[in-house]
Order: structure tokens, then sequence, then C-alpha cells
């Protein structure tokens, strides 16, 4: 499930380090407002066996404004969306984005207009072509421990050597995470350009710390089969690593 909130602001643009930096604490903000327990859970304990965040965003997107080299360019009606296969999270969203005016993206307010639930594709033959809006990294390897698998290892781009074997095994645990699978990788059609966006995220599976940081990615399209539930949790929440710092997210 998704929801697509229409904002509307007086920016001529977003800074570059707060694209996408924001979203993530705005998800966190609004589940401590809503549902405060199952917040602090998410967000200490990550969701199911691999502990991942279970939900995903968008940076703002104007469609009708004209591109600036150098700047990202905003003003009047635009969208931000957010997602997760855990109908609690999107439904506490929802909730909130009646309530608050405004959405504060890091500095620039996004006066909200309106909130639309997006349902996912059915999937029904089970396979699915997603293309990302926003970069893309994954992990190159997996420690495990008693309590479950851990992200591991160093970050790995599209294009570089071992990328689609990481990208499998991401989304096979992305599906696990939410009771879902097995899926398959069936090809990476296409790479874009890549790109540093800043982040905010926790320093590592066990930590409760938040760190600042830049990361690398590339957009992607790739084909992938399995079960319709699982391509739809996919969709719902992104592919590839840190999907609740922004990155993976998948048109819609």
């Amino acid at each position: 499930m998704r929801l697509r909130v229409h904002v509307k602001t007086r920016a001529k643009e977003i800074p570059w380090d707060q694209v996408i930096a924001p979203g993530r604490g705005i998800v966190y903000s609004a589940l401590s407002r809503q549902v405060p327990q199952l917040g602090a859970t998410v967000h200490d304990n990550g969701w199911g066996p691999h502990r991942m965040a279970p939900f995903g965003y968008s940076a703002p997107e104007f469609p009708v404004r004209k591109r600036v080299r150098g700047s990202y360019v905003a003003g009047g009606a635009g969208t931000v969306e957010f997602g997760s296969p855990i109908a609690e999270i999107v439904e506490a969203l929802a909730k909130d984005f009646t309530i608050i005016p405004i959405l504060d993206w890091g500095g620039v307010a996004l006066n909200i207009e309106a909130v639309t639930h997006l349902d996912p594709p059915a999937f029904a033959f089970r396979r699915a072509r997603f293309r990302t809006i926003s970069p893309v990294a994954v992990k190159s390897e997996l420690t495990r421990t008693p309590t479950g698998s851990r992200s591991g290892g160093t970050w790995i781009l599209p294009g570089e050597e071992g990328f689609d074997v990481a990208l499998s095994h991401s989304l096979r645990r992305k599906a696990e995470t939410f009771g879902h699978g097995p899926v398959t990788l069936e090809a990476i059609t296409w790479i874009g350009p890549q790109r540093s966006f800043s982040v905010v995220g926790h320093g590592s599976d066990t930590s409760s710390t938040v760190h600042r940081g830049k990361k690398t990615g590339a957009p992607v399209e790739i084909e992938v089969s399995g079960p319709p539930v699982a391509l739809q949790a996919l969709w719902s929440c992104g592919i590839g690593g840190a999907t609740s710092a922004g990155f993976g997210w998948v048109m819609s």
C-alpha cells in the first residue's frame, strides 16, 4: 500500500542535502503520534526475521517546474509518496497527514492539499518490472547472528561486479521480512546514472544511534518473479538497501 500526498510550496528549490533525508524522520514522527508502541518497536527492532525498517518513500516531485542544472527545483503543486506492506503503518501515516497541515521537508514547507491511497498492482502473472526513481545500492554480503540475518559487508553499486547476486539476495530477504517468497531476479534491464544523496539512518542493525552521511547509488529497472503478494510488498516499500532512507523507490 502507498500514500500519495499532494502538496504545494512557495519554495523555488530544495537543498540537495534535504532532497531525500527528511522523509525518514517524518515517518517516525507520524508513527510516534498515531501508534507510538508500533513506532518504537519498528524504530528499535525493525520488522520480521531480518529486522528491516518496513517502509519507504520518495523525494518530493514537482513535474511542472523546469529543471535547472545543479538545483533540485520545487514550486507549486507536487507530490510525495510513502508506502509499506504493513497496513497499520500506512493508515497511521494517512491519519497523521490529515491532521498536520504541513510537511517540514528539511526546512521547506510543503502544504498538504490531499492524501490519496494507492493499491499495488495485482501482479496476476507473477512477474513485475520495477523501475526506481531514486538510487539503489545493496550490501555485498551478509553476516549471520543467533537472532537472524543482519546486513554486513560493503555497499555495492549497480553495474559493479556482483551487484546482481547481492540484489537477488536483498529481494529474497525483503520478501521473507514480510512473510512471503520466494522471489527471483530475472534480469536487470537498465541502469541509470550514479548520484549521491544525504541520508539519515541507524549506525548498525543493533544500534539506535542515528547517523547522517552520503550514500551513492543508481536507479535501475529490473524484472522479478514471485508470488503476487511478495511483488506487492516490494512495490510498497522499494527495492535494494536503505529504502527507509528514501533509496530504491519504485515508480507507481
